[in-house]
């Protein structure tokens, strides 16, 4: 009698630890989320500038230098400055100039 008393309390304790574990997710899931989206609320400012390749530089350089919020993706931003500028390759030459557009969640 004594030993299904036991047993009858180990699963109830299981059970509330399983289930406060499921809240605590629940509501760590929610207040992360809400984070993330209050972030890509934020407003994103887009700017041109224009750039003088200095030897050594390459496209992945200048867009480790210029990428910003509104680019996940390397290629993608670099491709947007080889459109920008008429490029059908990804061979610079130091001394020339590009237009770059750049993005911030601050404005000037």
């Amino acid at each position: 009698m004594r030993t299904n008393r036991r047993n009858k309390n180990i699963v109830r304790n299981r059970i509330l630890l399983l289930t406060g574990s499921i809240i605590c997710l629940l509501f760590s899931f929610i207040i992360f989320s809400n984070i993330a989206d209050a972030e890509d609320s934020r407003e994103v400012y887009t700017y041109y500038t224009s750039y003088e390749i200095q030897p050594g530089d390459t496209l992945w350089s200048i867009a480790d230098q210029y990428m910003g919020p509104d680019y996940i993706d390397k290629e993608e931003f670099i491709e947007n400055i080889k459109e920008l500028n008429h490029m059908s390759t990804d061979s610079i030459t130091a001394g020339k100039h590009l237009v770059i557009q750049y993005s911030s969640y601050e404005a000037l």
